[in-house]
């Protein structure tokens, strides 16, 4: 398969304005444990950037290559939190999201692998659990208002087919949300129902997981 990795999100700050990042602290899991296996199993592998300009702009995109596509926006952003919002009312990272998704819609892909520059894997997701790439795919449920499918949203996988349905999916999130709650992405997932059909979507593992406390990766940030 041609395999498109789309990394969104903040990849480096110093930790001056908002939490410290750096891709530097993560880049190796993700590529031993996500990007290599691929890689042996034959599936071809290319970058889409979306992140914030940076003095490392120029070292992100040697580290992930290829690079097809990228772009650095205004810096301004990387002072917002994800939930924080825009003037048109939407959350900073829906909106970062969806301009990510929009370099991917004309590319000859299969897939999609959807993640963010800090996440440090240290096991292979395909191999712990059981992913169905005519799907969309979340990790697991979050334990957050438990009575609902709130979802992590840090890896998501889906075919490339579905692209134009998930950027629908975050439009209806952020303007019609399904419950008013307004947690990161984690409320996506009846709107991408919605889009695709029940069948379509799942969580690849049925028990409530916290994104912060789990044997899968590391979100390697702090304040």
């Amino acid at each position: 398969m041609k395999i498109g990795i789309n990394l969104v999100g903040v990849s480096y700050n110093d930790g001056t304005h908002g939490r410290y990042r750096n891709y530097e602290d993560a880049i190796d899991g993700f590529i031993s444990n996500v990007i290599n296996p691929l890689k042996e199993e034959g599936h071809t592998i290319q970058y889409y950037i979306f992140s914030y300009d940076s003095i490392k702009k120029n070292d992100i995109i040697k580290a992930y290559h290829p690079v097809i596509k990228s772009e650095f926006t205004h810096p301004t952003y990387n002072t917002l939190g994800g939930g924080d919002k825009l003037p048109n009312g939407m959350k900073m990272i829906s909106v970062a999201y969806m301009n990510s998704l929009e370099q991917l819609k004309n590319e000859d892909l299969d897939l999609v692998i959807s993640t963010r520059f800090d996440i440090n894997f240290f096991k292979n997701p395909f191999k712990e659990y059981s992913y169905d790439f005519t799907k969309c795919n979340f990790l697991w449920r979050e334990p957050e208002f438990t009575e609902l499918p709130i979802v992590n949203d840090t890896f998501i996988v889906f075919p490339h087919a579905m692209t134009q349905n998930l950027i629908d999916s975050i439009i209806e999130m952020e303007t019609n949300p399904p419950y008013g709650v307004g947690v990161a992405m984690h409320n996506l997932y009846l709107p991408m129902v919605n889009h695709v059909g029940k069948d379509k979507v799942q969580w690849v593992y049925d028990e409530f997981v916290n994104a912060i406390n789990n044997d899968l990766y590391k979100l390697m940030r702090h304040e």
